[in-house]
């Protein structure tokens, strides 16, 4: 066995592990849109150049630009009346499938496509948001998809794709991963620092920004609201230029959160003045201000030397190039994406994907034997909750024409079976105080039927932009609606809606049946029915650490992960690990086979393993691959997830799954030498079905001397 000391190979040389292997080369594929972009830009006068850098930038009549707006969301659907919502963000992710999300994706813009054609609306969407969820308490947890890098970049890579569309020449969309970088709490995003060591912002909180630049192709980036180590985001030399430029190779543009560039100087007290504020954001990189501040001040940083304009050039080439690239001045016939028609929008086939999406994202947290609901025997069902009959979709979502409550999918599931009856009684609402008159309606209603199903969690009015939680425990008497109900009728299944985690400790150990859908989309009511009735076999899973009511964590504003937050620093026991998730089947695990046993930090081996389905149902799991430093000279994760595939068995079936597992993905970031690399020696595999439950576990070794003898 090989000890730590000096050996090992920096991953820059071996490639880079942030770079991606169809990584865009910068500027060469852009070349015929820049000389048109240049051409049009000298056109322009100072004044007109610095007007186009805002977000809501105005018409040039006589250069035949039209006006354009920057500013277009697409979180899971496209923000405006009339467009199919899809789960939210942190439900997609529960899928654990970056095909699915991909497709998902690409539905999106593809009804951009159609309301660019029906309404003028722009292209350039900001989304997704790949902050990590390292705290439950961040208000804007149900946007983005884990708290674990490698997830967090197979997922963000995957909308990404999605969204851009894969044609060679043109964009279908412009996707703007954000906020870049550490904006993980709310309460300070305007005037506070995310201080972050330069070992945890490589490996945790920049992964998956390189990711979706190097190997997505994201055309635009956003710079957050906050400092990193006390130099704000929007103005950050070392994030914007040293590293996603001249690092990453990204060829897009930045633009900034909304009034960042006003925050450095009124917020963050970082300038004196907002031209001032201006220079230094536009110098650092940020090419595009959402707000007034470019427009409103550039001039006056222009008059006093701060800026030349040249600089204003080299952010507006960044900017029209996207236009360009979106086949907004040629000819429809060129651009396949213009052939995408307005009846694309709310389609049933995206109908239908909302509907795949939200069944897979929804996760299975107990279960001792009342899922699935028999339908020969139900009579009389109980729909209790303040989610019984509503249809929560989340921030940043559109108007869709059609949604379904839970109370209404159960109610047409089960339209056929014989007279079911459904009762329904909302008991509470999501953040009022005990209304014992209500929950007592709720109880009588529950004592009189088969089943009672109550349906709670969270909204906007706990968790949302701008306002943090202080703490996760389920809100308002919801915790005293279940408990009641549950006395009243110990057949009850609890159907949690919400933002992410939530304290259930008292559930999980008394009732018999609980899952998660969190803010599953417009078709969420028909995927809860779906998942209560067995229709569906639920199969996602965690992306996050639920932790129990009494877990203590650090200060939402401590970014150190070290001091024990998610599963790679958590050393308490969990409520519900990373990746856990059940399932009306079960599934087995054996031959675990590593090959070649040791490897260079430039090669890399096989991990395979066999999964059978041991039950009656088909079914879905989501194999996951971790890997641990078993002798590391720095300090390193208690286990890395490095793999994850979701396979679909039946009864019976067995599946070979094989991961590919490089030696630079066991790198870490080494800040002697301010580089990846890959120390010698010997690495954990283990295989499972979440962080907890690892079923099988190997060993590789990694030398980097040629010569080497193979084995121990």
């Amino acid at each position: 066995m090989v000890g730590r000391a000096d050996a090992g190979a920096d991953v820059e040389a071996l490639g880079g592990r942030d770079a991606g292997a169809d990584a865009p080369v910068p500027g060469s594929l852009f070349d015929w849109a820049d000389d048109r972009v240049r051409d049009l830009i000298a056109q322009m006068t100072f004044a007109e150049k610095i007007q186009q850098l805002a977000n809501d930038a105005p018409a040039i009549p006589r250069l035949g630009l039209a006006a354009y707006n920057y500013w277009s969301e697409g979180l899971h659907g496209v923000q405006t009346n009339g467009a199919t919502s899809f789960p939210q963000a942190i439900a997609l992710a529960s899928a654990w499938d970056p095909e699915l999300l991909e497709r998902v994706a690409s539905a999106i813009s593809d009804e951009a496509r159609g309301f660019n054609l029906k309404s003028g609306k722009g292209l350039t969407y900001w989304a997704p948001v790949i902050n990590m969820l390292r705290d439950p308490r961040w208000g804007r947890f149900e946007e983005s998809y884990s708290e674990d890098p490698w997830l967090m970049a197979r997922l963000g890579v995957a909308f990404v794709r999605g969204l851009q569309g894969n044609d060679p020449k043109y964009l279908k969309a412009v996707s703007t991963p954000k906020h870049y970088a550490g904006n993980n709490s709310e309460y300070n995003r305007h005037n506070g620092s995310s201080d972050i060591d330069e070992q945890l912002l490589h490996e945790y909180y920049l992964p998956a920004f390189a990711a979706t630049v190097t190997e997505g192709g994201a055309f635009s980036v956003m710079a957050a609201y906050n400092r990193v180590n006390g130099v704000p985001a929007s103005a950050n030399p070392l994030l914007l230029q040293d590293i996603l430029r001249d690092t990453w190779g990204f060829a897009g543009y930045v633009v900034s959160d909304c009034d960042a560039v006003w925050d450095i100087a009124n917020g963050h007290h970082w300038t004196s003045t907002l031209a001032e504020a201006a220079a230094r954001a536009l110098l650092a990189g940020t090419d595009l201000n959402c707000g007034r501040t470019y427009p409103d001040h550039l001039q006056e940083a222009l008059d006093h030397g701060l800026i030349a304009e040249s600089d204003v050039d080299r952010a507006l080439l960044r900017v029209l190039r996207a236009r360009f690239l979106l086949g907004e001045f040629d000819p429809a016939s060129d651009v396949p994406y213009r052939a995408i028609g307005q009846d694309v929008i709310e389609s049933q086939a995206h109908a239908a994907l909302a509907l795949e999406a939200a069944r897979a994202a929804i996760v299975l947290l107990k279960n001792d034997g009342l899922l699935p609901l028999d339908r020969q025997t139900l009579r009389s069902l109980a729909v209790i909750g303040p989610h019984g009959d509503d249809v929560y979709l989340g921030g940043y979502s559109g108007n869709p024409s059609h949604r379904t409550s839970p109370l209404a999918g159960l109610r047409a599931a089960l339209a056929g079976s014989g007279g079911v009856t459904i009762g329904y009684e909302p008991g509470c609402t999501i953040t009022g105080n005990n209304d014992q008159a209500a929950i007592d309606r709720a109880a009588a209603l529950a004592r009189n039927s088969d089943v009672a199903v109550v349906l709670v969690g969270t909204s906007q009015d706990v968790l949302r932009e701008e306002m943090d939680r202080p703490d996760w425990n389920l809100p308002g008497a919801q915790g005293d609606l279940i408990q009641a109900v549950y006395a009243a009728n110990p057949r009850t299944v609890v159907v949690l809606v919400t933002a992410g985690p939530v304290a259930v400790d008292w559930a999980q150990a008394h009732v018999p049946a609980m899952l998660t859908a969190f803010y599953d989309g417009q078709e969420q009511g028909g995927a809860i029915a779906d998942v209560l009735l067995g229709n569906s076999n639920p199969g996602g899973k965690l992306t996050t650490t639920w932790y129990t009511g009494d877990a203590t964590l650090p200060p939402i504003g401590d970014y150190d992960l070290r001091k024990g937050r998610t599963y790679l620093y958590y050393q308490g026991v969990p409520l519900y690990p990373f990746g856990f998730g059940l399932s009306y089947t079960s599934f087995a695990y054996s031959g675990l086979r590593v090959l070649p046993g040791v490897i260079r930090p430039d090669e890399a081996a096989t991990v395979s393993v066999e999964v059978k389905n041991t039950g009656t149902r088909a079914g879905d799991e989501v194999v996951q691959l971790y890997t641990h430093d078993a002798f590391a000279s720095v300090p390193r994760p208690l286990k890395e997830l490095r793999g994850f595939q979701r396979i679909h068995l039946e009864p019976g079936q067995t599946k070979t799954v094989c991961f590919p597992l490089a030696g630079k993905d066991l790198a870490y970031w080494d800040v002697a030498t301010h580089a990846w690399r890959v120390a010698d020696g010997l690495f954990d595999i283990a295989v499972g079905s979440s962080s907890a439950d690892l079923r099988l576990q190997g060993t590789l070794t990694v030398r980097s001397l040629a010569d080497a003898a193979v084995g121990e």
